[in-house]
């Protein structure tokens, strides 16, 4: 692998194809629209392979994704992000061009928005469902009513529905407690339905979490699903039970630098600035990551046995070895790291490697968003 030398993000469009299909399939079944998040991949080229599953709805994180993606012709954005008074300019540009949907976390906003959006915007009330990150307690049902009837005074600012992401589901030590968590999520969201719905017949209720929208089956009264990490998944998810390690689409190539017998450990180019530095727990030792080996194509297997990022720094990751792969590796030698989170990864790479064509791929932070 020659033309590798530095860490450099492989992607495999063969899994990340074979993970968007039975999340389209899923959401299909319980009549619901999938708007999936691209804030995991930020790429214009992995955004065109969702849009060839019928994908035509889309969830961001921040106006400058938004932007970015809607120069590339998607029409009917989300922006699931507390809305920014600062960012009117911005805003106003975007609801010009595209059907925006903007979630409201703080009732105070309200007169804020009326003042400083100028076109027709659609609003989400976001409901906290357990996460404690933002949004209203859904059982404060008169504050919610009184969001709705201030935004009925504005013809632009349209009333939409319901926004809602349980983000506890990542703290999750099972498949059986991601489902409590979705079950929980899923009746507050059909409460708030049956409460205003019969006002509101044509409000919405969105869900967006991937172990929730992976491993739970029945999404009835939920009209729209917002995942993003299911496109790559990653080891956090695989140890939730969101996916198998064999459904992990992204993997950092690193090389070699340093072997260290005495403790069976080598030292790679490859750190905290790129994988970041989300970890998990492994029988009382921190881990950063899990090894694989890469073949000719950079594609790659399940992780080799007893091998693992053990500490990391901002260049430098520490790899603890089983005896047989320390003994057959050799400095220069590339080696695959999947990563605990790759939304992080993704986001400090800032681009990938195609495996197999070895072709770029685009990402957001590597690119001008109004191109």
């Amino acid at each position: 692998m020659p033309h590798i030398t530095t860490p450099t993000l492989l992607l495999d469009e063969t899994k990340v194809r074979a993970n968007i299909k039975p999340m389209v399939e899923k959401a299909d079944r319980n009549n619901c629209t999938l708007k999936p998040h691209f804030k995991t991949h930020q790429s214009r080229e992995v955004g065109r392979w969702c849009r060839n599953f019928g994908i035509n709805k889309i969830t961001v994180s921040s106006t400058k994704m938004a932007a970015y993606f809607a120069a590339d012709g998607w029409h009917d954005i989300t922006i699931a992000f507390p809305v920014n008074p600062r960012e009117w300019d911005c805003l106003n540009q975007l609801s010009k061009k595209v059907t925006l949907s903007l979630l409201i976390s703080d009732p105070s906003i309200v007169p804020k928005l009326a003042d400083g959006i100028n076109h027709d915007v659609k609003l989400y009330i976001e409901i906290d469902t357990g996460s404690d990150r933002t949004g209203i307690n859904p059982e404060q049902t008169d504050d919610i009513q009184d969001i709705i009837s201030r935004l009925s005074k504005h013809e632009h600012l349209q009333f939409k529905g319901f926004y809602s992401h349980p983000g506890h589901s990542y703290s999750a030590g099972s498949q059986q407690q991601v489902l409590d968590i979705q079950q929980d999520a899923v009746q507050k969201m059909n409460t708030l339905k049956t409460t205003f719905g019969t006002k509101y017949p044509d409000l919405v209720c969105c869900v967006g979490d991937t172990p929730c929208c992976s491993v739970a089956e029945n999404w009835d009264g939920i009209d729209e699903m917002s995942p993003g990490n299911f496109v790559f998944y990653d080891l956090m998810q695989a140890e939730i039970g969101s996916c198998r390690p064999e459904d992990i689409a992204v993997s950092l190539a690193c090389p070699v630098v340093a072997k260290y017998p005495s403790r069976n450990e080598i030292a790679v180019h490859g750190g905290g600035i790129h994988l970041a530095k989300d970890r998990l727990e492994n029988n009382g030792q921190l881990l950063f990551g899990k090894v694989v080996t890469l073949t000719n194509e950079l594609t790659w297997n399940l992780p080799v046995e007893a091998c693992y990022v053990k500490s990391i720094s901002q260049e430098h990751g520490i790899i603890a070895c089983s005896t047989s792969f320390f003994e057959s590796v050799a400095l220069g030698d590339i080696i695959g790291i999947l990563p605990v989170h790759s939304c992080m990864t993704a986001d400090t790479m800032k681009g990938y490697l195609r495996c197999n064509s070895r072709n770029k791929i685009d990402h957001m932070q590597s690119s001008n968003p109004m191109n």
